[in-house]
């Protein structure tokens, strides 16, 4: 039997990674015990949480390098987001990682259904099992597409469609749900087994129920609209779902080399703000940076002023409608997370101030330059980063874009590491910080709100919670984990418009009207004003408002889904266009890239999908493992393997 070796079941004495199961070690110690009628099935169950963690190898090339760069979570790596790829990124680290995960929750189900009978523990941990393998299923298919639906059961795998693979995880979750017995409680031993819910069974309800409606939300743009509306009102309609930090599924983190090491915790990634996030995070809600920290008044900014303009060093190609400007401070009224999740440069009074060792010995905190670009121009141009909101723009590479060769703020680790804000210590240390930002999140409470709020607006049963209050609830939801709930009200009755002609106040619904704004000349040093234009709403992928009540539930839920769930944040993009990513700006064709539909001159027609990556490539391991079943799902794709194929569920395959 010819057998794909990524999902083959996967030998026992990889279990050795085991979380806090203390009788494996007697298995482990002696090899020739080691079978799957020695091995209890929670040991199984286990070993799949810990390996979708995924060890700081896989983590950042997934988390960092792709999910993350997608979504725009961070502003200079440069991979995804302009349509690049390494083979040896998915092949070598993420797509072991995914079947090896899938395979273990396969036998944890296997297992654990033949023990059922004698044992109800077990009965529940089958279905335990199926939720965990569901929203695994999921987290493949939404990366690659088409899935084999028999992965991890000793078969040759068979890819399914996307719509296949989809009622499969719809079906698994609501059969799984309804076969839990709350009633019962797993010993200590078996408890330990689970390091975020110690397998007690309401939780596990609850997170079968929240992923339930996550996924069927995924569907609104197919033909399953009307059954993922069936889905839906079926999970939320009891109100077990995940609502409070208490049942959220996060896991503590460190800064090791495990697999529970937070993807962020290497040195050599910057992870700096991107202009995207500048962007929607800046006067989002109207609260003074001065309340929130006096001690940074003195470099706040009133929200009229775009900053210092640089036109002939930062790129003008582009959406983005703060584009060549530099920031020179913080914005008057900046939303209340930003300075939780963000270290501005320089900013030592800061809780989540980075120390040199946690980014490298070579963190350069002076600032960067401007260099001359022709003969006669104006002597070098030093810009300090200090205190100071800006982002990185999409693109910036210096082989696609001549110009930036002589800005280096934008294109030297050295640059970007002095002048732009860095996701905080919180992050980069994998530490939990006074409101544990550092464990990382597979689903937290504000997502269930978010997801009831856009079911509401649709005109969904939602068990009678409105589509206003379950808004609302979300961006409290949110603030509370980020510890900044003495300004949730203030911010939500805020109808002032962020960089992008957003509010937060959901009755306020009017469209953004340009104003007049100042600048200074950073050439000749002389003050003026311009006419801000805010995006073209018919230009933007969504393309019908930049301030809709749709527009405002997925702006929030992005911005609170920051950074760990950077593969959900990517696929609402994805669905629905929201929120606004402005588009990627460089001089010349990107070789190299995927996005061949890009071109200098794209963003003066408006955003198209061919500008805004899909998903990941299948690797060549696939290929050369098995042929047939790569061909296959390319088959079922109905595309070519490449980063720009939209899945079935994505606005882009309308």
């Amino acid at each position: 039997m010819k057998t794909n070796k990524l999902f083959i079941g996967i030998g026992l004495l990889g279990l050795a990674t085991l979380c806090a199961c203390s009788d494996f070690d007697e298995v482990n110690s002696d090899p020739s015990k080691t079978t799957i009628e020695s091995t209890l099935p929670e040991y199984f169950l286990n070993n799949s949480i810990g390996k979708i963690q995924m060890d700081p190898s896989t983590g950042e090339r997934v988390y960092y390098l792709n999910w993350g760069d997608a979504s725009r979570a961070f502003g200079e790596a440069g991979m995804l987001s302009v349509g690049l790829y390494d083979d040896d990124y998915i092949s070598s680290y993420y797509y072991p990682c995914i079947s090896n995960a899938i395979n273990y929750a396969t036998i944890a189900l296997t297992e654990a259904g033949k023990r059922a009978a004698e044992e109800p523990f077990y009965g529940n941990l089958r279905q335990f099992a199926r939720i965990w393998r569901a929203m695994l299923a999921a987290q493949f298919a939404d990366s690659f597409g088409p899935y084999p639906i028999n992965a991890g059961q000793g078969e040759t795998p068979v890819y399914n469609t996307q719509k296949e693979t989809y009622q499969f995880i719809l079906k698994e979750l609501k059969e799984a749900v309804d076969s839990i017995d709350v009633s019962v409680t797993p010993t200590e031993t078996q408890a330990a087994c689970d390091p975020a819910y110690g397998y007690a069974a309401d939780k596990w309800l609850k997170l079968g129920n929240s992923f339930r409606m996550r996924y069927a939300m995924r569907l609104t743009n197919t033909d399953m609209a009307a059954d993922a509306q069936t889905e839906f009102e079926d999970a939320c309609k009891d109100g077990n779902y995940i609502k409070t930090m208490d049942d959220m599924l996060w896991f503590a983190s460190n800064n090791g080399w495990d697999d529970y090491t937070s993807p962020y915790t290497r040195t050599w990634n910057l992870q700096a703000l991107s202009s995207t996030m500048a962007n929607l995070m800046t006067n989002l809600g109207g609260v003074a940076v001065a309340d929130q920290r006096s001690d940074l008044a003195q470099y706040t900014k009133p929200n009229d002023y775009l900053g210092i303009r640089y036109d002939k060093h930062f790129l003008e190609n582009t959406d983005n409608p703060t584009k060549q400007y530099w920031l020179d401070g913080i914005p008057e009224n900046l939303d209340p997370r930003a300075l939780k999740m963000f270290w501005l440069v320089n900013d030592n009074a800061a809780d989540n101030a980075i120390t040199t060792d946690q980014k490298g010995t070579s963190i350069n905190t002076r600032g960067g330059y401007l260099l001359p670009m022709e003969e006669g121009s104006k002597d070098t141009i030093w810009v300090s980063g200090t205190c100071t909101w800006n982002g990185v723009p999409t693109g910036s590479s210096t082989s696609w874009s001549p110009t930036l060769a002589y800005n280096e703020i934008i294109t030297t680790s050295s640059g970007i590491r002095s002048c732009y804000p860095l996701w905080g210590t919180q992050y980069c240390s994998g530490s939990e910080e006074a409101v544990s930002l550092g464990r990382v999140v597979f689903f937290g409470a504000w997502e269930s709100y978010f997801l009831l709020a856009e079911a509401a607006l649709r005109g969904w049963n939602t068990a009678g919670v409105s589509d206003r209050t379950a808004y609302e609830d979300g961006v409290r939801a949110s603030f509370e984990y980020f510890g900044v709930s003495e300004f949730a009200d203030e911010y939500l009755a805020s109808t002032d418009y962020n960089r992008v002609g957003t509010s937060v106040n959901y009755a306020h619904t009017a469209e953004p009207a340009s104003f007049q704004a100042d600048y200074v000349d950073g050439y000749t040093g002389a003050q003026s004003t311009v006419q801000y234009a805010y995006p073209v709403a018919s230009k933007t992928l969504y393309g019908q408002a930049l301030n809709d009540k749709l527009t405002k539930i997925i702006t929030q839920k992005y911005l609170a889904q920051m950074p760990y769930l950077v593969l959900e944040a990517w696929s609402d993009h994805r669905r629905l266009g929201l929120p606004f990513f402005d588009m990627t700006a460089n001089e010349s064709v990107m070789t190299g890239s995927d996005m061949t539909g890009w071109t200098p001159t794209s963003w003066e027609s408006g955003q198209k999908w061919n500008h805004y990556p899909q998903r990941l490539r299948y690797p060549l391991s696939l290929l050369t493992s098995d042929r047939d079943g790569y061909n296959q799902a390319l088959e079922l794709l109905g595309g070519s393997n490449t980063t720009m194929v939209p899945l079935w569920w994505s606005l882009g395959a309308e």
